[in-house]
């Protein structure tokens, strides 16, 4: 059975908790990336999500008027895994639970990421690779 280390983004971009909104959508461009883990004096806090900040700025919202940072947005408590869980278990538990994204550690420290985009995207190749045939590597 493979491990989240078959699929992770290894170390992940990440954002200060205190950092304003406008930071995290910067990061979040630049890299190419629709989560950022959020970290507290260096420590891992929780995560953000493009989804989190297009709610927020959406027309009608609460906080649609005042200047946000990125603690406004993360309240939630993340999903962490440890580097070497199988993959089958933490794939249902995302599945189950509808969470978009999974933090991974490794003895304490964060080691990568691992999206729903990641799992589909490891998914598909592994299908393709059941269904390739020796005669397609022949060219």
């Amino acid at each position: 059975m493979p491990t989240l280390a078959a699929l992770m983004t290894p170390f992940p971009y990440h954002i200060d908790i205190d950092a304003p909104i406008e930071a995290a959508v910067t990061l979040m461009e630049e890299h190419g990336v629709h989560h950022l883990p959020v970290t507290r004096d260096g420590d891992l806090e929780t995560i953000i999500s493009q989804g989190d900040i297009d709610r927020a700025q959406s027309p009608g919202h609460r906080l649609e008027e005042q200047q946000l940072y990125v603690r406004d947005l993360s309240a939630r408590r993340p999903y962490i895994a440890d580097i070497h869980d199988p993959l089958d278990r933490i794939l249902l538990a995302m599945a189950d639970t509808g969470i978009g994204s999974v933090l991974v550690m490794k003895e304490g420290e964060l080691a990568g990421i691992v999206t729903v985009k990641d799992a589909l995207r490891f998914c598909g190749e592994y299908l393709a690779d059941l269904t390739r045939s020796p005669d397609d590597d022949v060219a």
